[in-house]
C-alpha cells in the first residue's frame, strides 16, 4: 500500500465523515415532504381520470 493509501475501514470512515460534513445534500425531512406531495398530486390526477 502506498503512504497514503486507506484499507476497507478508513475508506468507510472518511464516506461517512464526508456524507456527515456536506451542505449540498438537502435534509431528509424536507425530502420526505417533497415526495409526498407528489405522490398525492398523482393520486389525485389518477382518482380524476
Amino acid at each position: 500500500m502506498g503512504k497514503y493509501q486507506l484499507d476497507y475501514k478508513g475508506m468507510q470512515q472518511v464516506e461517512r465523515f464526508h456524507e456527515k460534513h456536506s451542505q449540498g445534500k438537502s435534509d431528509k425531512k424536507s425530502r420526505i415532504q417533497d415526495l409526498k406531495a407528489q405522490f398525492l398530486e398523482k393520486a389525485r390526477q389518477n382518482a380524476q381520470k
